[in-house]
């Protein structure tokens, strides 16, 4: 796992983050003009959250995904475990696991 440094704060979006199952089906939305290869979608509940949009087929959810990300600050270290469309997915130095941006995060 590559060890990273935040370069930027970042603050969690989401509370409470959304996660989708596969076969689940969701109300896509809008597609993020900021991030490319991401759509935003809604759950039954209304609980909507941010999703590559590979993952998604029509209305229906073909992988498993968690939206939930971390809050860190400039200086902090993590460790890359997955990627999606400039996101990182990354474990924390307490064991906390999220999505942050590509463009907070340098290689140490």
């Amino acid at each position: 796992m590559p060890r990273l440094r935040v370069t930027t704060a970042w603050r969690a979006s989401y509370d409470p983050a959304l996660r989708v199952c596969t076969g689940e089906t969701v109300t896509p939305g809008r597609k993020d003009t900021e991030n490319p290869g991401w759509q935003w979608v809604e759950n039954t509940d209304r609980l909507g959250g941010w999703i590559p949009e590979a993952i998604l087929k029509g209305t229906r959810i073909t992988t498993g995904f968690d939206t939930i990300e971390l809050t860190v600050a400039p200086g902090d270290t993590v460790a890359c475990i997955t990627s999606r469309a400039g996101w990182y997915w990354c474990r924390d130095v307490s064991g906390r696991e999220g999505w942050l941006p590509a463009t907070h995060l340098s290689r140490l």
